[in-house]
C-alpha cells in the first residue's frame, strides 16, 4: 500500500457524514419525545412506531460510519508498519472493508431519506 496517507485522507468526509446522523438522530428524537408527550391518535402513534424505525436506521448507518473510520485509520497505521505495495496486503483489506462499510451506511441513510419523505408525505395527506 504506496499511499499509506490516502485512508486518513478520507476521514474528515467521513466525520462530516457522521456528523450530519447525529444532527438527523437528534432531530428524530426530539420528534418522537413531542409524539410522547400529546395525546396520541393511532395515526400519530404509528407516525412515532416509523420514526422509532428511521431512528434504528441511522443508528445503524452511524455505527458503520464509526467503524469504517477506524478501518481507515488502521489501514494507515499498518500501511506505515508494513510498507507493503501489495493490493492484497492486510492493510488494503481493512481499507476495503472500510469501503465497504461507508457503501452500507449510505445505503441505510438512503433508505432513511426515503422513509423520510414517505412520513412527510403521510402526515401532510392525514393534516387535509
Amino acid at each position: 500500500m504506496n499511499a499509506w496517507y490516502l485512508p486518513i485522507t478520507i476521514i474528515p468526509g467521513i466525520g462530516m457524514l457522521i456528523l450530519s446522523t447525529v444532527t438527523q438522530m437528534l432531530s428524530i428524537s426530539e420528534e418522537i419525545r413531542q409524539l410522547s408527550l400529546q395525546k396520541c391518535s393511532e395515526f400519530q402513534h404509528q407516525i412515532a412506531n416509523r420514526k422509532i424505525k428511521q431512528l434504528g436506521l441511522l443508528t445503524k448507518a452511524n455505527s458503520l460510519l464509526y467503524v469504517a473510520t477506524g478501518s481507515f485509520v488502521l489501514s494507515g497505521i499498518l500501511g506505515i508498519i508494513m510498507e507493503n505495495n501489495s493490493i492484497f496486503s492486510f492493510p488494503s483489506i481493512v481499507l476495503y472493508l472500510g469501503a465497504i462499510f461507508i457503501f452500507i451506511a449510505i445505503i441505510l441513510l438512503i433508505r432513511y431519506s426515503f422513509k423520510a419523505i414517505k412520513i412527510r408525505k403521510d402526515q401532510f395527506s392525514h393534516s387535509n
